[in-house]
């Protein structure tokens, strides 16, 4: 991780409109140095990536900002708060998920100086739907095997840890930016597998070319009279002059720098088919059965993030007291435990 990226977002957690100039130039370098280091040998790469750039962090800001405030995460809140309950099988199994996080454990074992009292991130989960026999009240008469939707949450992640939500909010900006950063770098490798087929299959087509205007392929050619070529030839040859068309003027599977430079800048012009954040209404039963009825005054009222790809997270801001963390481990009295 580069050293520049720790002060990224660090002090325009409020500006949801202008983007500082300080802040861009350190997102351009942080977008060159995670994706393609070799765009610094084009003049106009900066300017090119200004306005990409500025749209990727508007949007960051701004959806982190859409993020509730932060609530408490620990068995005791429980049965107040029915997030939790939906969230989690029972206040053991929240203390079980918090206990064998290994980000928190990480965050602990990093921390300068005592832990802080209390620590703050984004609770993320998977929302599973499974379709369930069960039995609801049809007016004053129980219906038995009627089909229902059952809800779970399962996978659960804390991302993000810090000591406080503000900076905890700094940090998911930030990830939010190297996610981005990931989609664009998985464009550019896609790229390069497909050039690499490409070039393979023009290398098997052109030798087949050869083989074809040699007669020494098959049978086909002792057919044709003089010198009529096969139909196949005049295929091979459109086949390969189409690849020639797509790979351009450079024949290996590395990008052009142009081309490399302009999947970064699309995929950063587009942060919301990425990272989307919408609101998400659910009335489930105390047995987790989606009930018919979203607008309930009761229903749950979540958050979750979507991408195109059609991935899906449910995320909770929020904040772990130091009593419900896992204790850090003492190396030197385990060590010593350990020697006897």
């Amino acid at each position: 991780m580069l050293r520049f990226l720790s002060s990224l977002f660090a002090s325009h957690d409020d500006d949801n409109h202008g983007v500082p100039d300080a802040l861009l130039e350190a997102a351009i370098d942080r977008a060159v140095d995670g994706t393609d280091r070799r765009l610094r040998a084009l003049g106009n790469y900066r300017a090119r990536l200004r306005e990409p750039v500025a749209i990727a962090v508007r949007h960051l800001i701004e959806l982190v900002g859409q993020l509730p405030r932060a609530t408490e995460i620990a068995p005791d809140c429980y049965g107040c708060d029915p997030r939790l309950r939906a969230a989690f099988a029972s206040p053991n199994h929240l203390a079980e998920v918090l206990g064998q996080c290994q980000t928190i454990k990480d965050f602990l074992r990093t921390c300068c100086g005592p832990p802080p009292d209390a620590i703050f991130g984004l609770l993320t989960m998977s929302l599973q739907e499974r379709a369930v026999l069960g039995m609801e009240m049809d007016g004053d008469t129980l219906r038995r095997d009627v089909m229902q939707t059952s809800v779970s949450f399962t996978q659960h992640r804390f991302v993000a840890p810090a000591d406080s939500e503000r900076m905890a909010r700094r940090e998911l900006k930030k990830r939010g930016f190297d996610f981005l950063l990931e989609k664009a770098l998985e464009g550019i490798v896609a790229a390069k597998e497909r050039r690499g087929e490409l070039a393979k299959n023009r290398q098997l087509l052109r030798r087949k070319l050869e083989a074809l205007k040699s007669g020494q392929w098959g049978l086909e050619h002792a057919f044709f009279e003089g010198d009529e070529y096969c139909p196949c030839v005049e295929a091979l040859e459109a086949d390969i002059a189409a690849i020639d068309e797509e790979l351009g003027q450079s024949a290996g599977i590395e990008l052009g720098l142009d081309e490399s430079l302009t999947h970064i800048a699309e995929t950063l012009s587009r942060p919301a088919d990425w990272l989307a954040l919408n609101p998400l209404r659910l009335n489930l039963d105390y047995r987790g059965i989606l009930q018919s009825d979203a607008d309930a005054t009761d229903a749950l009222e979540l958050s979750e993030i979507s991408s195109v790809q059609g991935q899906r997270r449910i995320v909770l801001l929020g904040w772990i007291p130091r009593d419900h963390l896992p204790e850090p481990k003492d190396s030197i009295r385990l060590g010593q435990a350990y020697l006897g």
